[in-house]
């Protein structure tokens, strides 16, 4: 193995994309990540939302023990060039937790070709082509998905985008773009599709893309009535409704995915960091009657249901429903939030979100202005007391810590954050 010198170089000479945190990781333990010099950092990233169970503790033996067995099986063998029973297994696992009438699933080997997948088959499903997503939304860095991502800096140099893509305004009241209040504003932000449809279509639409809590943009919490409101106008224009639920899902809100305390069902779900146990896979998930309509040209992804993914996959499932990990996560997660609230810092412009998905934005003492500049050294200065937090939005830390997590942890990091704050 290199050392820590020579991984450094070896980065700098060959690797394009640089690292939020300026150590070598060498191990997990529990809700700890461990650092080449041996020092342990509380992660409430859990790798961008992915390890929901943590590492090396009793809830991710299964997994790897899962992992192990099916390597020495078979390592490869694309889900539909023929039968695997993996992706068969974690298949019908899946559909125990989705809304009623979702049940035809494709793997792809990442959300973000999940998205690509799902834009064609709603497309072709719906006879329209003209898709819709949010001013802050987020699906993925691919073409098809990075045109659906709302957010300048991910398409920055990208451009052309997907043709026939409109966007809404972000239901985000605390700082609404319509310079409306919630809730005399009566959900102008959800009305706002009938403006779109009106005047900037051809009249073809097909699909709208929406994540249930807007993660990278701060994690952004949608009023209540917005998805009975959205959907509504979806209905009366027969528009589907695509819901990513990437870093929503699996129980991170306390639910198994979002969607379920938002109203409507879902035409499509689009699934992945969880879904592979740490391993590389994504999915979408749509009902019967779209599910029919698919042919075999239409997508392919030739990792897409990789054996071992599905075999890790699916061993998760099983940890989260038989250690009641969705419990968990809602009850850790209300009492994390309730203990920032009380902080009561004028550097905390907001402390929102669900479960443990929790946004705390970072201002400015005087103005309340997001204030990024603070929000980055608060990272730092956190890293520095052995807490591991990642910045979204304007300037809010974001939380998405294992679904293991303990209040005695949560405690931990408020006492650190509070400290840190002072520092700024």
């Amino acid at each position: 193995m290199f050392d820590g010198g020579e991984v450094r170089k070896a980065y700098r000479d060959h690797l394009l994309k640089p690292v939020v945190f300026p150590e070598e990781i060498v191990s997990g333990e529990g809700v700890h990540l461990i650092g080449e010099d041996g020092k342990r950092y509380l992660d409430l990233t859990s790798g961008y939302g992915v390890s929901v169970l943590g590492y090396r503790n009793e809830f991710t033996e299964k997994v790897t023990e899962g992992i192990k067995k099916q390597v020495d099986l078979l390592v490869h063998n694309p889900h539909y060039l023929s039968y695997s029973s993996p992706a068969a297994e974690l298949a019908e696992k899946l559909v125990e937790f989705t809304p009623p009438g979702l049940d035809r699933l494709f793997f792809t080997n990442s959300a973000s070709e999940a998205v690509e997948g799902a834009i064609k088959v709603l497309r072709k499903a719906s006879r329209g082509y003209e898709l819709f997503a949010l001013h802050g939304g987020f699906h993925g860095r691919t073409m098809g998905a990075v045109s659906l991502t709302g957010i300048t800096a991910d398409r920055y140099g990208s451009g052309p985008p997907l043709p026939g893509v409109h966007y809404l305004p972000s239901p985000f009241c605390e700082r609404c773009s319509l310079n409306q209040t919630f809730p005399a504003c009566d959900l102008a932000c959800a009305d706002y599709l009938q403006a779109v449809l009106k005047n900037e279509t051809s009249g073809r639409p097909a699909a709208f893309f929406v994540e249930p809590i807007l993660g990278d943009a701060g994690v952004i919490v949608p009023p209540p009535g917005y998805f009975e409101r959205l959907a509504e106008h979806l209905g009366e224009n027969h528009i589907r409704l695509a819901v990513d639920e990437t870093l929503t899902g699996f129980g991170r809100t306390g639910s198994f995915f979002a969607c379920e305390d938002s109203g409507p069902r879902p035409d499509c779900i689009i699934l992945g960091k969880p879904l592979g146990g740490g391993l590389p896979l994504g999915g979408f998930v749509v009902s019967e009657e779209i599910g029919n309509q698919f042919d075999n040209r239409d997508f392919s992804s030739t990792m897409g249901g990789n054996p071992v993914a599905c075999r890790a996959g699916l061993e998760t499932l099983k940890v989260i429903e038989k250690e009641g990990l969705l419990d968990r996560a809602g009850e850790t997660g209300g009492f994390l939030m309730d203990r920032l609230k009380e902080l009561d810092d004028k550097r905390i412009g907001e402390v929102r979100g669900r479960g443990l998905l929790i946004g705390v934005e970072i201002v400015d003492r005087q103005e309340g202005a997001p204030d990024d500049a603070a929000a980055y050294r608060l990272k730092d200065e956190l890293m520095k007391r052995g807490f591991l937090v990642t910045i979204y939005g304007a300037s809010t830390i974001r939380l998405t810590p294992p679904l293991i997590l303990q209040k005695d942890h949560a405690e931990e990091f408020v006492r650190g954050l509070r400290k840190s704050i002072e520092m700024i």
